[in-house]
């Protein structure tokens, strides 16, 4: 039996059973032995051209399985699982009760990303919060594709203001947690809800001013599965995680999606490249940016700019760390974001 037939068999069982078998992600680790140590090494090792040839020896496996795995195992932690509408978009969210009086934080995932890149920050959340919820943009993860075609980045704003609101009339002032193009919107929101927003984390978040050549980084579609997800773990990650390798291709066929290219053709065409500085210093909520220091994805530059234009703005660095902070430096980043939250006045 291949690794994707023995991954697909496990997420299967995982749907039609109780969520309790959400201990099928073991399933996954088990995975790992195929990858095999000349293949780790090559793949840890190596430049781009070396880890497309490595691949061929690594489970292609679909994002869709591990996503249905996350969701059981989201259910089985007591998560609850809603499609709504928020902000005239159909979405999805997870939402966790937690201990905490109050002090409700939004939890928000990265441009092809979705809840389950943001999970490994719910536990040390619940119990200094209220409520945790992970929201996923319109036509990503378990949310459905807009009717009428991939959202312009300021559409997926006016979803997250939504999903501010009501969490601020239901629990008081919110605390967001933004990833990437996340952090962005997490900016973006602070800005337009003042009164409601408590504070904001960005992990090397979208929304600082991009150069020519820091746009030209930016991935378009792979005419090559295999190049194209190296690309993305060179882009991404300092060191890449080794489940990341078992769903690289898909992620990177992802990448290539309409979702996810009319947000870049935004930002190369100048339409949204940028939050701007008159949104940056107009921000008055405390900010932490936490800023992996060998992301390849987004210029170094970005830190500097948070730094300089968001008033009293806290910028740290995380050596030996990439675009995602909460998947490369979890410890670290759980640690600091807990802290910073626990800190904020409600």
């Amino acid at each position: 039996m291949t690794g994707e037939q023995e991954v697909e068999r496990a997420v299967e069982a995982a749907a039609r059973e109780a969520p309790e078998r959400a201990s099928l992600w073991l399933s996954l680790a088990g995975q790992r032995r195929k990858l095999g140590l000349s293949a780790r090494r090559l793949l840890k090792r190596s430049g781009a051209e070396m880890q497309s040839l490595a691949l061929r020896g690594v489970p292609d496996l679909r994002l869709d399985w591990l996503r249905r795995l996350s969701h059981a195992a989201f259910l089985a932690q007591g998560a609850e699982s809603w499609t709504g509408t928020l902000g005239g978009r159909r979405v999805h969210r997870y939402a966790f009760q937690g201990s905490g009086p109050d002090r409700p934080v939004l939890l928000l995932h990265g441009l092809g990303g979705s809840a389950d890149s943001m999970a490994t920050l719910v536990p040390p959340l619940l119990p200094i919060s209220a409520r945790v919820v992970l929201l996923e943009l319109p036509g990503h993860g378990r949310s459905p594709p807009p009717a009428e075609g991939p959202l312009a980045v300021r559409e997926y704003g006016g979803v997250v203001m939504a999903a501010v609101d009501r969490l601020y009339a239901d629990y008081g002032k919110v605390a967001l947690v933004g990833n990437s193009l996340g952090g962005a919107l997490a900016l973006h929101a602070a800005h337009e809800r003042p009164d409601e927003v408590a504070g904001v984390v960005g992990l090397n978040p979208a929304g600082a001013e991009l150069s020519e050549e820091a746009l030209s980084v930016l991935p378009g579609s792979f005419a090559d599965d295999r190049a194209g997800a190296a690309r993305m773990a060179q882009l991404l990650f300092h060191r890449t995680p080794w489940l990341f390798w078992l769903v690289a291709r898909d992620f990177a066929r992802g990448w290539s999606s309409p979702t996810v290219q009319r947000v870049l053709d935004d930002a190369r065409h100048d339409r949204t490249r940028s939050l701007g500085i008159d949104v940056l210093s107009a921000i008055r909520a405390p900010v932490l940016i936490l800023w992996g220091a060998e992301d390849r994805l987004l210029p170094a530059t970005s830190a500097e700019d948070f730094r300089r234009h968001i008033p009293g703005a806290q910028v740290e660095l995380i050596p030996g760390c990439g675009h995602i902070p909460q998947l490369e430096q979890p410890a670290f980043t759980r640690r600091r974001v807990r802290e910073f939250v626990e800190k904020l006045k409600t």
